[in-house]
């Protein structure tokens, strides 16, 4: 899974680390399987994996946070019986656990996933009150709105093998869809002056990536 985050992070243009093992800002707390970082550490997305299901989410991305210094989360189960019965779970507009096999699956989504929420990382990261943030928010949430709806595409694929050509075509539209309102959103974040250090590359970095 590290390997598979890490080659997503590359593309990006950004920092993945696998801090398993090692303890963050709390004492003795090791929560928050890896790590993605954005322009030396200015944004940061936790991201926890564990190959059971798990209740208790949001206080587990909480906690992960605080530990990694992180805006946004993403939580990696292997099944989707792991998560509800859900391909994408939405645990709040900054967290999201995804049902993700890296032996089986395409790292399509999963990069798609990743994608939002180091856009939302960015946004929350900018400086608040900002007319460009404001706008980035919106395509964040129209972004996340149009991510949701592969669950049910998906569950269709399973279902209705005959239609799984237009079925494949559909998530590769709604992932289309969600990558250009992410551009858009960092098109508008890059007209928003961060402070501290410039938070985003380009938009045109990010749609190549």
């Amino acid at each position: 899974m590290h390997t598979v985050l890490a080659a997503i992070a590359a593309g990006l243009g950004d920092d993945y680390a696998d801090t398993s093992t090692t303890t963050g800002r709390l004492p003795r707390c090791k929560k928050g399987d890896g790590l993605l970082s954005l322009n030396d550490g200015a944004a940061r997305v936790v991201i926890e994996m564990t190959d059971s299901a798990r209740t208790g989410w949001t206080d587990y991305f909480a906690e992960a946070e605080r530990n990694r210094d992180a805006v946004a989360s993403l939580g990696l189960v292997r099944t989707i019986d792991q998560n509800g019965g859900q391909t994408l779970r939405v645990i709040g507009a900054q967290r999201l656990v995804l049902a993700f096999d890296p032996d089986n699956d395409s790292a399509d989504l999963l990069r798609t996933v990743i994608m939002l929420l180091r856009t939302t990382a960015i946004a929350t990261a900018s400086r608040k009150g900002v007319h460009q943030v404001a706008t980035a928010e919106e395509k964040i949430a129209e972004a996340l709105a149009e991510l949701v709806k592969i669950d049910s595409v998906k569950k269709l694929s399973a279902t209705i093998q005959r239609s799984a050509t237009k079925i494949d075509s559909e998530c590769t539209g709604l992932n289309s869809a969600v990558r250009r309102l992410l551009d858009e959103a960092l098109v508008a974040l890059a007209g928003a002056h961060a402070t501290g250090p410039e938070l985003v590359n380009s938009a045109e970095a990010h749609g190549a990536a």
